[in-house]
This record gives C-alpha cells, sequence and structure tokens, in this order.
C-alpha cells in the first residue's frame, strides 16, 4: 500500500474509536489492511477480547475470505458466529469492506463475546424479559467456526499444525512425507500461503526445505484445478 493509500485507510481510526464507545467493553473493533496480510492489523481496539495488537496478521477467516473471493456487490457479512483458539471465546462477529475505486482494500469487523448474556440468561430470572428481546434480535443459530486470533505468522503457523498433529494423534517430529503433503495442503486451502512469510515458517516446523514447500504447493495447485 503506497503511503497515501494508508492514510486514506488510517482516516477510519475514528470510527474504530466511536464504534468501540458506542459498542462497549464486549466487542473488539479491529481496523485491517488488506494490501499487507502479514501485519494487516492497523488499529484494534478493546483488545483483551483476542489479545492481539497492531501489527498483527490476518485472521485466518479473513485469508478464507480473501481465497474465496468476496463479491463486489456486498459491503458488509454480519452475525456470523465464531470460536476464538486461544480463549476458546464464543464470538459473534461482522465484517465492513472497504473500497475505494472499486477495489477491496480495508475491512472493518467487529468481535462481541456473549459470555455475560450467556451469564444472565443462566442465572437472573429478573431480567427475563430483556433477555427475552435480546434472543428475539440473535441471527438464526450457526455453527461456530473455529478462527485463530494469532499475534504473529509464527504463532498462526504452529497452531494449525498443532491442530493436524492432534488429530492425527501424531507428534509433528514424526510426520511422514504424506502428512507434511497433507498439512501444507490444509494450509493452502486455508489461504495461509497468501501470507509472505509462509513458506519458510512452514519449512522450519515441518523440518523441510524451502524448495520442497514450494514443490508440494505446485503438487496441491495441480490437485486443485
Amino acid at each position: 500500500m503506497s503511503v497515501d493509500a494508508r492514510k486514506y485507510l488510517e482516516t477510519f481510526i475514528p470510527m474504530i474509536d466511536f464504534l468501540a464507545e458506542l459498542l462497549g467493553k464486549n466487542s473488539e473493533i479491529v481496523l485491517h489492511d488488506l494490501t499487507n496480510l502479514d501485519s494487516s492489523v492497523v488499529a484494534i481496539r478493546n483488545n483483551y477480547i483476542t489479545k492481539r495488537e497492531i501489527g498483527a496478521p490476518a485472521t485466518d477467516y479473513v485469508l478464507r475470505a480473501l481465497k474465496a473471493g468476496i463479491n463486489e456487490t456486498v459491503d458488509y457479512t454480519i452475525h456470523y458466529r465464531e470460536v476464538s483458539n486461544r480463549e476458546h471465546k464464543q464470538l459473534r462477529s461482522a465484517s465492513y469492506y472497504l473500497r475505494k475505486d472499486g477495489e477491496l482494500f480495508g475491512m472493518i469487523c467487529v468481535n462481541t463475546d456473549e459470555a455475560v448474556f450467556k451469564q444472565l440468561n443462566q442465572s437472573m430470572d429478573a431480567i427475563e424479559l430483556l433477555l427475552r428481546t435480546y434472543k428475539q434480535h440473535q441471527p438464526e443459530e450457526q455453527s461456530a467456526i473455529p478462527e485463530s486470533f494469532s499475534r504473529s505468522i509464527e504463532e498462526m503457523a504452529e497452531n494449525t499444525v498443532l491442530e493436524l498433529s492432534v488429530a492425527k494423534g501424531i507428534p509433528v517430529d514424526k510426520f511422514k512425507q504424506d502428512d507434511k503433503f497433507e498439512t501444507i495442503e490444509v494450509l493452502y486451502d486455508s489461504g495461509f500461503f497468501l501470507l509472505k512469510g509462509a513458506v519458510p515458517e512452514i519449512a522450519r516446523i515441518l523440518k523441510i526445505s524451502e524448495p520442497t514447500v514450494y514443490r508440494y504447493l505446485q503438487n496441491v495447485k495441480a490437485k486443485d484445478q
């Protein structure tokens, strides 16, 4: 992103402050730079929810959305549910897409921790009417999608490989060639390789060379086509 384009993106920071004040401490507000996925978080408020900082990479949800393609006629997506991998928090999320001259360059995301509402629903009969109103405005229940709110590319890669290791019941250092190929295939499908530092990081974790990672990626792309 050029200096002028970055300055334009930063003009949305007051909107981030406004939404944080409006929605309160249970909602994390994030401004993403989609031209720099490795360090996409430009501004974040109430970050105790996911513990990310400015400079954190795009989440796997964002990467999947970009890889799948976001319809240019769609301005926002609301009421999708996520689970933060680190804290296992149930979040209700929404994303607003920022475009300039038809080009998607940024995103404003809202992640609301609904735990307080669930506690009220279970323990406070005195606010039954309030909760009934709250429930009436809830979206149709959806399956929660795990989303890794990683603070670095290294952490995102390690979390993903660890999940595959647990699912397979095999330690990462015992991965065979097929396991490593499957790992790269899963990461490719998730959009992980849109990040600039992805290849050397995965090569380090899987203990293979970078040319081997690129060769696996070529095979995955050929299989995908």
